[in-house]
């Protein structure tokens, strides 16, 4: 695999990643707000699920120099800053939903 095909499936890996993640936020306060699924076990298994998607996002964006070239520096540490704060809320949320809520919405 050279260099430019690597560098183009990590970045598609961390695009998929990101999109997996973002509907993660929509499910979390989704489920928060209105309570969409009855089933306990089905709801925290997607709260994890979540949560282990997030996982590879800042690594991926603080270890990979070339994944977005046309990013500046600063644009590559917000970039890295964002995904790590996705990653602590997705890790609270988790927390939140396996710990503590049964299955109902909170409003």
């Amino acid at each position: 695999m050279d260099s430019k095909t690597k560098m183009l499936a990590e970045a598609r890996l961390f695009m998929r990643l990101g999109a997996l993640s973002t509907l993660g936020f929509v499910f979390y306060y989704a489920h928060l707000f209105f309570g969409l699924m009855e089933n306990v076990v089905l709801f925290k298994t997607l709260a994890i699920t979540f949560l282990l998607a997030t996982i590879p996002l800042p690594v991926i964006a603080m270890n990979n120099k070339k994944l977005f070239p046309e990013l500046s520096k600063p644009g590559k540490q917000i970039l890295t800053l964002v995904t790590a704060m996705l990653l602590f809320h997705h890790f609270l949320m988790t927390f939140i939903f396996v710990m503590f809520l049964r299955g109902e919405s909170v409003l």
